[in-house]
């Protein structure tokens, strides 16, 4: 599942696969994971009697099949059920348990060989249904049938849920993490595995899709049809899907192996699904050669959702759903970006169809074995469907992302315990996606690529139609390479945090080495962390070798701390300079001192590689930020980076340039702006906003950046003017620009704000009516961003779209609006909002306050997010994370603003020409 973070929450076989078995398998696994334990059953009687479970339910009856009809019309809010499981009793039961949530059973029975015994069926809390046998169920195959009534969510995209676009009704479905049990009654946990055959009536006209292909179809009335599945092979519950509307379908063709590819789009959006069918049997393609085994299953359809929330992709067995921002492209306007964005997650969800559906985890806290692994495939595959997307450079950029994901000592454990709902709903962060790709990244460095991928094929012909573990999966590495891993794999995944390993040149004898020491990384502002245990890590340098060439070294550090011998250098002098990161592989930060960073900085650098340098970049920027070394020598890095003019390069030396903003004294903003113009300014206005046919996607990206640094946080007036310019028509402007202009327009001009402001209720098209709402919240002057902050109250708007404008301030100033205006309206505001996301719980609404960074508030606003947000699914974790980011940056401004006072009060700048720069409006 690929997560759509809204701004305001911290923003593999040679042969086939076999046929299924004409016989129902058995389910896979019968046993709680650690830490999920449930009360012991009783007896009534000779028979068992399972108490209320509080998570994961009983044992004593498994389902080995499922058969379900349902009546889907999306006219209606609710739909009618019936359904007939198949399973086992495994003793002599007069109570078994099921999920579901909001649905009304009207009859229940359960059959043997011609007998029939009533159930008594009793919705329990809000997740359970007790199951009560009119007398007790003997040991054996059984079977459940079930009539019931459910509802179609017209607000939450989760369980089956309603959507209407353009006056046309559709439903769709999102099931994972907890949410099957909303359509159907059954065992919603990921280790019953089993087959499942759907059938929908649905009103004639429109199409129904699933999992599978459809086999039949058959008139029930005058206004209905009923439309049959072939029967899935083994999936759990979550990754069940369907989807029932006025779709249009375009025919992607067949892949080599004969997969037929679909694209299902909304109605009239046809020719939004090109891009989609253009590319995705390609990535099919790919993937199949690289996990050496073909797809699973029969077919490939993916289809577009007008809104998720939470959620912006799924990876449903056959059938994929994407949001349409993602999937459905304007053939004519779209960005490089916008491209690259399907490609990369269509390669995410389309991996997760071996690593997540093929091989499915035990449980939930082994999510990372799907997402961490989708997250590391993906970039093996697009970067080969266009090579000057060059996305194994992606990688870094997902390490990077993982290590600050945690850097805060609140942080998750990879592999966590899941010991209620709530650890569910919060696995689905940066932790689970990005550090567990880059973990297995290390370690596929480590033991050479083509060994790994040979521990992940052997893995999943293994494993195939069924379930494993992390320690399924690391002994199918150990085993492949050779190497005992599994301890290794486990010093990253059942621990929180992340190394800090210092390395310190030395030379004795003639010989030189490397002294490694490693703890917890632990930035200012944050708590001492619990003890650990030292990480199995492998440790890579780079070091001046003599005479010009460099040479690498490589140990498996297992202990706080350790030895790593160079080999002889061809001088045998001590090496000039050494690099403790390998192509930036390893899963950890380094510290360095000041003589270190000089001697890597003038003179290491061109022996570095790209990965090698922005590592460097990556670690010098946090230990100036950190008070370890002077903002003067993370500063000397920029033109370094911007030298690399590339879309990994650029955009690391801008975004820094521009944190720092943050911490700037208010009276020296203007001074700071005036920097940005004058450092950014000649490169921004040599790209200019007009794309160029030739472009490519770092042409494309570089240029967004340069021109956001310099027009917008810069306020260049020669660019605003330009900017102010181009929004006359700013609906026709091409997609890379759209936005960014529209931003700087809205904030000069307050007739253009008012022209948005008002358009943005009729605007047809949800990718643009997006880019209004952002322009318009991001506007400077705090009256007209009261304005905007209304929209979200407006019933007229989706809530669901407006909600973000709370994250979007852009001064300090703005922050404080936007805190006191949810403070006001909060009850206004949670009545109408999305209680139900997949992967970003609501309680993310506390980094409104959070954000704010300010020592004289810090109690008073950790009190109130924890009473406002701290009760919200997944909202201690949440909350008590957002307090801690909060105490970081505290930290961070106490360490920085002096050093910001005297960088910007002994720089130089010239003096300006032309239009002198706007002043601000609302001194932030």
């Amino acid at each position: 599942m690929q997560r759509c973070l809204v701004a305001l929450v911290a923003s593999l076989v040679a042969c086939g696969p076999p046929k299924p078995s004409v016989t129902v398998p058995a389910p896979v696994g019968t046993g709680a994971t650690e830490g999920t334990a449930e009360p012991k059953p009783t007896k009534q009687g000779d028979a068992l009697a399972p108490p209320q479970p509080t998570l994961r339910l009983p044992r004593n009856f498994l389902p080995t099949s499922y058969a379900a009809r349902l009546v889907i019309d999306p006219k209606r809010d609710d739909f009618d059920g019936s359904i007939q499981i198949a399973g086992e009793v495994s003793e002599r039961s007069s109570v078994i348990w099921l999920h579901g949530r909001k649905l009304t059973i009207r009859k229940a029975v359960a059959q043997q060989a011609g007998v029939e015994v009533a159930l008594a069926v009793t919705p329990k809390g809000e997740d359970f249904l007790e199951i009560r046998a009119q007398k007790p169920l003997d040991p054996g195959a059984w079977t459940l049938a079930i009539d019931y009534k459910g509802e179609l969510d017209k607000l939450n995209t989760a369980g089956a849920f309603k959507q209407i676009v353009a006056d046309q009704s559709y439903v769709f479905t999102q099931l994972e993490a907890l949410y099957a049990r909303r359509i159907f009654p059954c065992f919603d946990e990921p280790d019953n595995k089993v087959p499942w055959k759907l059938t929908l009536d649905v009103p004639k006209p429109l199409v129904a899709v699933s999992n599978t292909p459809q086999t039949g179809e058959s008139q029930v009335s005058d206004t209905m049809k009923r439309v049959e599945f072939a029967q899935t092979k083994p999936l759990p519950s979550y990754l069940v899907a369907f989807g029932v509307g006025p779709f249009e379908i375009v025919d992607a063709g067949k892949t080599k192996r004969g997969t037929p590819v679909r694209v299902i789009t909304l109605a009239k959006r046809r020719a939004e699904g090109a891009w989609a069918a253009k590319t995705s049997p390609r990535l099919l393609e790919l993937l199949e050669d690289w996990f050496g085994s073909p797809y699973p299953y029969e077919k490939l359809d993916l289809m577009s959702i007008p809104l998720t929330v939470g959620f912006g992709a799924m990876e449903n067995a056959g059938l994929i759903t994407f949001t349409e921002r993602l999937i459905l492209i304007d053939p004519v306007k779209a960005s490089k970006e916008r491209e690259h964005r399907y490609v990369v997650v269509a390669a995410h969800e389309i991996a997760h169809q071996w690593f997540g559906d093929l091989v499915t985890m035990k449980y939930w806290d082994d999510i990372w074995l799907n997402e961490g692994f989708a997250n590391w495939v993906e970039s093996k595959a697009s970067a080969k469907i266009d090579p000057t997307y060059r996305d194994d450079q992606a990688e870094l950029t997902m390490r990077n992302d993982a290590l600050n994901a945690d850097a805060i000592v609140s942080a998750r454990q990879i592999r966590q315990p899941i010991e209620s709902t709530d650890d569910i709903l919060t696995a689905f962060d940066g932790i689970t996606y990005d550090k567990g790709a880059s973990v297995l990244a290390m370690f596929e460095s480590y033991l050479g690529a083509d060994v790994f991928q040979k521990g992940v094929r052997d893995h999943l012909a293994k494993h195939a139609y069924g379930n494993a573990t992390s320690t399924d999966f690391a002994q199918s590495i150990s085993q492949a390479s050779g190497k005992d891993v599994d301890a290794a794999f486990a010093s990253f995944l059942e621990q929180a945090g992340a190394p800090e390993i210092t390395a310190t040149l030395s030379c004795q004898g003639g010989k030189a080495s490397v002294a490694l020491a490693q703890k917890r990384y632990v930035p200012p502002g944050s708590p001492t962390p619990p003890a650990g245990k030292p990480w199995i890590v492998p440790v890579c340098v780079v070091y001046d070798k003599g005479g010009g060439a460099r040479g690498e070294a490589c140990t498996l550090l297992s202990a706080e701390t350790g030895t790593l011998e160079l080999p002889a250098s061809k001088t045998k002098a001590c090496p000039r300079w050494m690099h403790p990161n390998v192509n930036g592989r390893g899963y950890y930060r380094s510290p360095y001192t000041t003589a270190q960073v000089t001697a890597l900085r003038d003179e290491a650098w061109p022996k570095l590689s790209w990965t090698e340098r922005r590592t460097l970049y990556f670690d010098v920027t946090d230990l100036a930020t950190s008070g370890k070394l002077p903002l003067a020598t993370a500063l000397s890095f920029v033109p370094k980076l911007l030298a690399g003019n590339d879309r990994f390069t650029v955009p690391p030396a801008l975004d820094f340039s521009i944190w720092i903003r943050d911490f700037v004294p208010d009276e020296l903003l203007p001074k700071y702006e005036a920097w940005v113009r004058t450092t950014f300014g000649p490169g921004a206005r040599k790209a200019g906003f007009t794309p160029r046919a030739k472009d490519t996607l770092d042409v494309e990206i570089t240029r967004l950046e340069l021109l956001h640094a310099v027009a917008w946080i810069g306020r260049d007036p020669m660019l605003v003017d330009e900017a102010v310019k181009l929004s006359d028509k700013w609906r026709d402007l091409p997609q890379s620009i759209r936005e960014l202009v529209l931003h700087i327009a809205v904030d000069a001009k307050p007739e253009f704000f008012e022209k948005i402001r008002k358009d943005v209720y009729t605007e047809p098209d949800r990718t643009r009516r997006g880019e209004m709402f952002s322009a318009l919240a991001s506007v400077r002057d705090v009256e007209r961003q009261k304005q905007a902050l209304a929209l979200v109250l407006d019933p007229k708007l989706d809530i669901r779209e407006t909600l973000d404008i709370f994250g979007n301030s852009t001064t300090r100033m703005n922050h404080t609006v936007a805190q006191q205006f949810f403070r006001e309206h909060h009850e206004e505001v949670m009545k109408r909002v999305p209680t139900d996301d997949t992967a970003g719980p609501l309680a993310g609404l506390a980094y409104i306050y959070t954000w704010s960074c300010a020592a004289d508030q810090r109690d008073a606003i950790a009190d109130y997010v924890t009473k406002t947000f701290g009760k919200l699914p997944g909202g201690p974790r949440v909350v008590k994370q957002a307090i801690e980011r909060m105490d970081q940056c505290i930290a961070r401004r106490k360490l920085l603003e002096p050093e910001l006072r005297a960088w910007l009060g002994g720089i130089k700048l010239p003096k300006p020409t032309g239009n002198a720069a706007p002043q601000a409006v609302n001194k932030p």
